[in-house]
């Protein structure tokens, strides 16, 4: 049986996940609602169950707002990793059946496109082979917490090494109580990296968005901040969930950049992670596909362990799809013929 699971229904979308092997905070009730109150998208929860297995797939469903889209739609993936996930006992009947139901879903709601980030952590490309194109985007970062505590270190570089016990003696770690004022710390610090490095608006969230997040009880999100002589000089938002740490936003102030107190915050969850079982600290990747992008190598100096993250692309309507995608080369004068959706370029 399919069915398509609304954000308005948090009872039923909790319950979709139970009997799932493995599930990230991405797929959560509570992520998604953060999502949807930040105006990404709408957020849907496909399901499709029978007594061999069960396949879940969040999806934001966005509305195609061109000539000639009107009453057309797309879908996207909230932000971070996504993608589908199964129960552990999963037959090739299941996953037939699940991509049967979720064309038919996407036709039905008139989707002409589909894009995922998927996990790295997991293999979900034979759930969606059958529905589109699974490919290779860049390399993310993990340290694998089931390792000693001194296996784990043999993997930092070595100047992180002697950075850190020099961080350990001159800075303070500082657990926030998710206050109003610490998280505007929090985005301040966070906003000014992100406007130095040029990010995109996508990268920038606002003080609702922090409130609500932290407010999820579907995950453990914790900021933590690094101080030197009382001032908060870097944040980090670590979440925690399953098995898994998502090492998810994180800023430094420019003047102490060149010290990197982040490391100081990593190396501690690090600790934390493996005292308290878990088995991942997923650190992710850069802001490129580039091996020399500078917050890819930054985390490399954390782990030799590197994952890929895939991302995924269908078309549910061809015809309509490059209807759209003609309408707005035609008015380009820089159309990126990589993009995807092509007729997003613009938007």
């Amino acid at each position: 049986m399919f069915k398509a699971i609304s954000i308005n229904n948090k009872e039923a979308w909790d319950t979709s996940l139970k009997g799932i092997q493995f599930y990230d905070f991405y797929h959560t009730w509570d992520y998604n609602n953060t999502t949807f109150k930040n105006k990404e998208g709408t957020p849907i929860l496909c399901v499709f169950e029978n007594d061999q297995g069960k396949i879940i797939f969040p999806i934001l469903k966005r509305p195609i707002d061109i000539e000639p889209g009107e009453g057309y739609y797309d879908f996207t993936s909230v932000y971070g990793y996504a993608g589908p996930l199964c129960s552990q006992a999963i037959s090739d009947n299941v996953i037939m059946s699940f991509t049967q139901e979720f064309k038919i879903f996407c036709n039905s709601q008139n989707i002409l496109s589909g894009f995922s980030r998927l996990h790295p952590l997991l293999d979900q490309d034979t759930l969606l082979e059958s529905i589109g194109t699974t490919m290779m985007n860049s390399k993310t970062v993990t340290i694998d917490l089931k390792q000693t505590l001194q296996e784990q270190r043999k993997h930092y570089r070595k100047s992180n090494k002697s950075e850190i016990n020099q961080l350990r003696r001159s800075a303070n770690i500082v657990w926030s109580d998710k206050s109003l004022d610490d998280i505007q710390s929090f985005m301040e610090i966070y906003n000014s990296n992100m406007k130095r490095v040029n990010a995109k608006d996508y990268y920038f969230f606002n003080e609702d968005y922090y409130t609500n997040f932290f407010n999820g009880d579907g995950y453990d999100a914790q900021l933590l901040f690094v101080e030197i002589e009382g001032s908060k000089v870097a944040g980090a938002i670590f979440v925690f969930c399953g098995e898994t740490i998502q090492y998810h936003l994180a800023g430094t102030q420019e003047e102490y950049l060149r010290v990197a107190p982040i490391k100081l915050l990593l190396d501690e969850i690090r600790l934390l992670g493996t005292e308290k079982g878990y088995k991942h600290l997923h650190l992710g990747g850069g802001t490129s596909r580039s091996e020399d992008d500078p917050l890819f190598k930054f985390k490399r100096g954390f782990s030799k362990i590197f994952v890929d993250f895939k991302i995924f692309k269908a078309i549910f309507n061809q015809e309509k799809y490059d209807e759209l995608s003609n309408a707005i080369r035609s008015k380009s004068t820089n159309f990126d013929e990589n993009f995807f959706p092509l007729y997003r370029n613009s938007i």
